[in-house]
């Protein structure tokens, strides 16, 4: 805010060192000073006096070797650099508070990306149900969901590209680096398709079903297990294969299209139960799918956002199977 234009040296003012060097209560002053009538006002909206105000006007002109604003009868106003200037570092200063606010946000979780591993039992309703709770509080936070078996997404969690896995805890010998909690247990619904012959016949046993086509999960899955555990107890072959398959999506559309037998953990197919979509059969026996539940690496300490989505699962209701 010099009277004349800053002099030419032989030495030109080094800006690109000066911007290196330049203190943010500089650039604060240059950017009041822009907003307000007067240095004075500029004064108490940072809290310095007129005179130190001035002070700082003066040595941001003589580093950049510009004048930045003239005294008028008007007041204080921009020179053309003085406005080029202020309309940066307003950019700057806003880039500024959003970098602070993403940090705030960051530590209290508020923001983040959390990547969960769902196995059919954790996707059906107890991952919908906490992620529906966590968007609505934490708008900010990007959940990623990857679906698939242990095999694939145990590697993934112990490489740190998921968070955490939910659905069927794994069994013990599986469990090496994992730490496990429960979040409630899960039975084994058989169904078939409305209006099924099975369903107007006698009591059912699993020697009934055992003529029948069934969709069987993949071998090696836990529900595989469980539904050949079954049959060996009751000294019975396995029944006739209509299909392989772990697609829910494809498993219901065929049970709808044909007499297959499907099994499914029970809350992956209540909805369809609840509204009679698909009717499940009674055996006479539970066929029990075992806890679902979260499988974490141990000694991680979670992300403020993954913490956030852990939070808001062990908030939902235990439920006992139905």
């Amino acid at each position: 805010m010099n009277s004349d234009p800053p002099q030419d040296s032989a030495s030109p003012p080094d800006i690109e060192s000066w911007g290196r060097r330049v203190k943010m209560q500089h650039l604060r002053v240059v950017l009041a000073a822009a907003e307000t009538a007067s240095l004075a006002q500029a004064g108490d909206r940072i809290g310095l006096t007129q005179p130190a105000i001035t002070k700082i006007i003066q040595e941001v002109e003589t580093g950049l070797g510009v004048e930045l604003f003239k005294r008028t009868n008007r007041g204080t106003v921009c020179t053309e650099q003085g406005q080029l200037l202020a309309d940066r570092l307003r950019l700057v200063f806003s880039q500024l508070d959003q970098a602070v606010k993403s940090l705030h946000d960051s530590r209290e979780g508020l923001t983040g990306r959390v990547v969960v591993g769902a196995l059919i039992a954790g996707a059906a309703t107890l991952l919908p149900t906490a992620v529906s709770k966590l968007l609505e509080s934490r708008p900010g936070i990007r959940v990623t969901v990857i679906e698939g078996t242990y095999d694939y997404l145990v590697p993934l969690l112990h490489r740190g590209a998921l968070d955490f896995i939910i659905g069927r805890l794994p069994k013990y010998e599986y469990r090496d680096g994992l730490e496990v909690t429960p979040l409630r247990q899960s039975d084994v619904a058989l169904v078939v398709r409305p209006g099924h012959p099975l369903l107007a016949g006698p009591a059912l046993t699993l020697a009934t079903l055992q003529g029948w086509p069934w969709i069987l999960p993949l071998p090696g899955t836990t529900l595989r297990h469980l539904i050949e555990a079954a049959f060996h107890d009751h000294c019975l072959d396995m029944p006739q294969k209509g299909c392989e398959s772990v697609s829910v999506v494809m498993n219901r559309a065929l049970i709808l299209q044909s007499d297959c037998i499907g099994s499914f953990p029970q809350e992956v197919i209540q909805f369809e139960i609840d509204h009679g979509l698909i009717r499940r059969l009674d055996i006479g026996q539970t066929l029990t799918f075992g806890p679902v539940g979260i499988s974490r690496r141990k000694g991680v300490v979670p992300s403020n956002a993954a913490q956030a989505l852990l939070n808001a699962l062990d908030g939902l209701t235990v439920l006992a199977p139905d």
